[in-house]
């Protein structure tokens, strides 16, 4: 069968993290579906995001290239007008491309601006009314937002109860998602590239009950460790959204919100299996960027450049490929480039490599991998297998305001795989790779 007859399904599952899932050694099974797709599937297992926030790490995704290509640095609501500007001269973008080779393009997810291009189907929010229609329309103004979020834990606590929140999400569950690409994708006539972006696992956890039992660990116990007043507030906010008290509650949550997805990726699975679809679609399973869930005494944000928050599960069922593990680095930019080489075609304006070759004949890929910090001004890490250097200008993080990096960090990573022992000590022999980095 010709390659460009295979249907893409391309599945992000968000602030998912390798160390959760027993696929990558998490000791609790949450994945079962995710566990059987993946002994049919490569599994890469040191594959990194190119930006710990969702707007950027989505647009180097689609274009495949990092955010100091592409220009898009941070996210909504304190995106600059520099980089959309920058953002305009894009010269590849998947979901055109696909479009443009005959693809029935579809969002099962609601998308927004410069994302939305070239899909011929966004599944858009529900519409709110009377009260939240007002509320919807306030938090949509970044300015008014920015506010908002700044508001210290009681105040926020108070416009919970009227508004719902200040939490900025187009949620819609796991199980209404494939109930719409189901209906959507049956009978499609054309090669598709469908498109999954699940919000259940990125905090809140919406969707999923908070556990009865509490743990030890209480709100207390958290920010009494935490010394900056705008980060104690923050993550004060943070236990009040989910309906938490405890740490082990919001583990639970997490665990219980990994379940739901895992549910509906199977049930998918299963329908294109059923419906003789299988046989000829690639399936991408991954994650747009991690998170802290206390490391580092960062918590419940995807800030900073730890390996928490950039290292990502890649999982592509590929027809005409076996199982396999790989531990060469690799990066999500690697993925439209792959694409195209499966589908024969090719593309200049691209920093990301095709992984075709390494999963056939394995051996070294990349020396190293770049991730940029969305949440600050200028940062970034450098990251070898062996090594990580993090360079960061931030006096700190937009989210809750704290400087989850210093200015110069280094790390040995066959000694410290924790990123516990600051090694830097004036120079690294990673500075040399920073020098092509513009922001």
């Amino acid at each position: 069968m010709a390659t460009s007859k295979f249907n893409i399904v391309m599945i992000i599952v968000d602030a998912l993290r390798p160390k959760d899932l027993s696929l990558y050694g998490y000791l609790k099974e949450v994945d079962k579906n995710i566990k059987r797709i993946a002994s049919e599937s490569i599994v890469f297992e040191n594959n990194f995001t190119a930006s710990n926030l969702s707007d950027p790490s989505r647009t180097s995704i689609f274009s495949g290239q990092y955010p100091f290509t592409h220009g898009l640095i941070h996210q909504y609501p304190n995106i600059r007008k520099k980089e959309v500007d920058k953002l305009r001269k894009l010269k590849f973008w998947l979901p055109i491309y696909l479009k443009n080779l005959g693809y029935s393009t579809i969002a099962a997810t609601p998308l927004y601006m410069w994302l939305k291009k070239g899909f011929d189907y966004v599944k858009e929010e529900e519409k709110a009314s009377g009260y939240k229609k007002f509320y919807k329309k306030i938090i949509s103004n970044d300015k008014v937002l920015k506010i908002l979020l700044k508001f210290p834990s009681i105040l926020y606590r108070f416009g919970k109860k009227i508004f719902g929140g200040f939490y900025n999400t187009n949620y819609e569950s796991s199980k209404k998602t494939i109930d719409f690409v189901i209906q959507k994708i049956n009978g499609e006539k054309k090669p598709f590239f469908l498109f999954i972006h699940f919000e259940d696992t990125h905090y809140p956890y919406p969707g999923a009950k908070t556990p009865r039992k509490k743990g030890n660990t209480t709100i207390k116990d958290v920010i009494k460790k935490i010394s900056l007043k705008s980060q104690r507030e923050y993550v004060k906010k943070r236990f009040f959204d989910a309906s938490a008290t405890t740490l082990e509650q919001m583990r639970e949550k997490l665990n219980n919100a990994i379940i739901n997805v895992d549910k509906q990726i199977g049930r998918l699975y299963d329908f294109l299996n059923d419906k003789k679809l299988l046989e000829n679609t690639i399936v991408i399973i991954l994650a747009d960027h991690g998170t802290n869930f206390g490391e580092h005494n960062i918590y419940f944000e995807h800030s900073g450049l730890y390996d928490e928050a950039i290292h990502v599960p890649l999982i592509m069922k590929i027809p005409g490929f076996k199982h396999k593990r790989i531990d060469s680095l690799t990066q999500s930019i690697d993925i439209a480039p792959t694409i195209l080489d499966i589908l024969e075609e090719k593309e200049k304006n691209i920093d990301g490599i095709s992984l075709i070759s390494l999963m056939r004949t394995g051996g070294n890929f990349r020396n190293r991998i770049i991730t940029v910090d969305g949440t600050s001004e200028k940062a970034f890490t450098i990251r070898t297998k062996k090594r990580k250097l993090i360079i960061s200008d931030s006096n700190g993080c937009s989210l809750c305001g704290a400087p989850h990096n210093k200015k110069f960090e280094e790390y040995d990573l066959e000694k410290d795989p924790g990123e516990r022992n600051n090694i830097y000590n004036g120079r690294s022999q990673l500075e040399e790779f920073s020098k092509n980095i513009n922001f």
